[in-house]
């Protein structure tokens, strides 16, 4: 064999090789996504709040409860925001130029979700029950918003009774006795600063 024809024979399998090498790299690549990541469900998408986030200044304060008015800024609208002194209740008041809203366990700039909607039943002592439209939140907590004109009604049940037991429906969540002592006042304290100091 001259040495022309071994120098062709040793390209030609210098070139096999390299073929071979080359298909091999393009059929192995990334393992292909298992079903549970390429059917991984969305992450949960929190309502982002339209209200300020200003800190809030006390316009009033009696009877265990405390109601601040939270101004407007630049990417937020005013809102007055209603809760117990020592914020050991779960429940909280929120209202502002459009609307109210009862919170639960929730933070006062939580919104209410239209996609996810439940039922909130209040139960009072003198064994009057309140079915209450509700929005549920990611973190377990409840907003019930309130239509101005349905204020004083929705809340009157609320502000003539000392506790309530409230119960989430669907799951049965019992979220506990609620002491209303001073409620009332509250209630009809934020409504004045709605009045008072919120964007018309």
């Amino acid at each position: 064999m001259t040495r022309s024809m071994r120098c062709i024979r040793s390209s030609a399998v210098l070139a096999v090789l390299a073929a071979t090498l080359l298909t091999a790299c393009q059929t192995t690549g990334a393992p292909a996504p298992s079903a549970e990541q390429t059917h991984r469900p969305p992450p949960t998408v929190t309502p982002a709040s339209p209200l300020s986030d200003a800190p809030g200044r006390i316009v009033a304060q009696n009877k265990g409860w405390v109601v601040r008015a939270h101004p407007a800024t630049k990417t937020g609208s005013a809102y007055c925001y209603a809760t117990r002194t020592d914020d050991s209740s779960p429940l909280s008041f929120r209202a502002t130029a459009k609307g109210a809203a009862m919170l639960v366990n929730a933070d006062q700039h939580a919104q209410a979700d239209k996609d996810t909607e439940s039922r909130l039943t209040a139960i009072f002592p003198d064994g009057e029950t309140m079915a209450l439209e509700a929005s549920p939140l990611p973190d377990g907590g409840v907003v019930v918003p309130v239509e101005l004109p349905k204020y004083e009604d929705l809340f009157e049940p609320f502000m003539r009774s000392r506790a309530v037991t409230l119960q989430r429906d669907g799951d049965g969540t019992e979220i506990g006795d609620v002491n209303l002592g001073g409620s009332s006042w509250a209630l009809a304290a934020l409504d004045e600063c709605r009045i008072l100091h919120t964007d018309k």
